[in-house]
């Protein structure tokens, strides 16, 4: 995937082998947290996650694409049905804003289905990416 205009790149491991990217301006916010990533459950996907504690002291995974969709763009969910927060070009990993939106469950499966960046495999983002040989 090539990164989008105006990025900057939030390391998520130790050697920096793995990071997303999120717009210019969430950049400052979001260096505030420690970030390190889940994989999805079919281990294909990488998601920007850290883990907090809730007013109750219980432990709850924070996804950087929500939040910057609630904290940073405030878009409120259209609908109870919109829980997925979309990455409108199918890489978990931009966190952009041109690239967030909320989504229904049906939503998200059908674009999945029908965006063409989601069709083709996507390749895993990495330093080594960005050498231009």
């Amino acid at each position: 995937m090539l990164e989008p205009s105006g990025s900057r790149r939030i390391y998520l491991n130790k050697d920096c082998s793995i990071f997303c990217v999120v717009s210019a301006e969430d950049y400052e916010w979001a260096i505030k947290w420690r970030w390190s990533y889940t994989m999805d459950k079919r281990k294909k996907k990488y998601y920007a996650t850290q883990m907090t504690r809730n007013r109750a002291r219980e432990q709850i995974k924070i996804y950087m694409h929500k939040a910057i969709l609630i904290e940073r763009m405030k878009v409120p969910q259209p609908s109870p049905k919109h829980v997925i927060g979309d990455h409108g070009d199918g890489e978990s990993r931009n966190n952009t804003r041109g690239n967030l939106d909320w989504a229904t469950r049906r939503q998200n499966n059908l674009t999945a289905l029908t965006h063409p960046s989601r069709q083709a495999k996507t390749p895993v983002l990495t330093p080594e990416a960005d050498i231009p040989f």
